[in-house]
């Protein structure tokens, strides 16, 4: 997640000593002024009381900087208050963009180094601990990398646990006879037919059907992007055993945003049982997804189960092609 704010410093000030006044009160101590004087910002000290918030030694320059209304010595405030950019160190001045971790970075680094394609950190040594580029193009920080899952048994225990906390929410999934994939991007780009970076699991499921009955001839391959960290395979894992939900109920068709809507939204709810800041990062990049289908259709969902009740929602996903009128 990333957004763009301004960082604004204040002027730089002009401090001189006055002469007498009368009826002029010390803005730090409160006691009337008898002698010569600050005057800043509007305010009157004295002397000795005019501060820097970081050392508490008397401001004597004819220049300091104001920052979210203290003081500071221009010194102090560079090396001890300004925001600086998590990657270069540098100390930031104008635009710039902070992720979901609160991260800041000066804006001229995007597209300068690589970010995780997990959890969207710039990768670099002093902030990640490195990272590492899979064959397939991804990068992944060294923050994910110890969580990443190669592993076919760990990732059966994953959908069991995770089938788990679907059924609680009243969406049984009928998985039986799953056969699981690691695959690269590439590989599922061919498989799926779509050609976006950001598809982490694919599943290609068939079954005979007739008029009165269905056939015992099921078939259920799931395909998932090698070495993802436990916490997004996990939620990839929700979306596509909703996927399979479907396709238990003949459900192998729809309305696109409804589709994928729904099952991202099935990723939201079991993600939203493992607290953490993980969790939660991969929850809001639901929340600010901009595609039509995954970002838009999730957040009409999400308005309608909220309205609906989490059980109406899943009896939909269950018979319905597509949204009902009015969402």
């Amino acid at each position: 997640m990333r957004a763009t704010s301004l960082l604004i410093l204040a002027a730089v000030m002009l401090l001189a000593v006055l002469p007498v006044q009368a009826g002029r009160i010390c803005k730090a101590c409160g006691q009337p002024i008898t002698g010569a004087y600050f005057e800043a910002s509007g305010n009157s000290y004295h002397p000795e009381h005019f501060r820097c918030a970081q050392c508490d030694r008397p401001i004597e320059s004819s220049s300091y900087t104001e920052y979210k209304d203290r003081d500071y010595h221009n010194d102090c405030f560079r090396d001890h208050v300004a925001l600086r950019c998590d990657l270069c160190k540098d100390v930031i001045q104008g635009e710039y963009v902070i992720d979901f971790w609160g991260n800041a970075y000066h804006l001229h680094h995007q597209g300068e180094a690589p970010c995780c394609d997990s959890c969207s950190r710039f990768i670099s040594d002093k902030l990640t601990g490195g990272g590492v580029r899979y064959d397939d193009g991804r990068y992944i920080c060294n923050v994910c990398r110890p969580t990443s899952v190669t592993d076919v048994e760990e990732i059966l225990e994953m959908i069991d646990e995770v089938a788990g906390h679907l059924r609680k929410l009243g969406m049984k999934v009928d998985y039986k006879g799953m056969r699981v994939h690691l695959v690269g991007r590439e590989q599922m780009r061919d498989l799926s037919g779509e050609h976006s970076d950001g598809l982490r699991g694919f599943t290609d499921y068939s079954e005979d059907w007739r008029i009165f009955s269905k056939s015992g001839n099921r078939r259920i391959d799931v395909y998932f992007l090698y070495a993802m960290p436990r916490m997004e395979l996990l939620s990839t894992i929700a979306h596509e055993l909703a996927h399979v939900y479907r396709f238990n109920h003949g459900r192998f068709d729809g309305n696109r945003p409804w589709v994928e809507g729904s099952c991202n939204y099935a990723a939201f709810l079991v993600l939203g049982r493992y607290p953490g800041r993980e969790s939660a990062f991969y929850r809001a990049t639901m929340a600010q997804n901009e595609d039509a289908a995954y970002g838009e259709g999730f957040r009409r969902v999400k308005r309608l189960a909220e309205e609906e009740g989490t059980r109406a929602w899943v009896k939909r996903v269950k018979r319905a092609s597509g949204f009902p009128e009015g969402y």
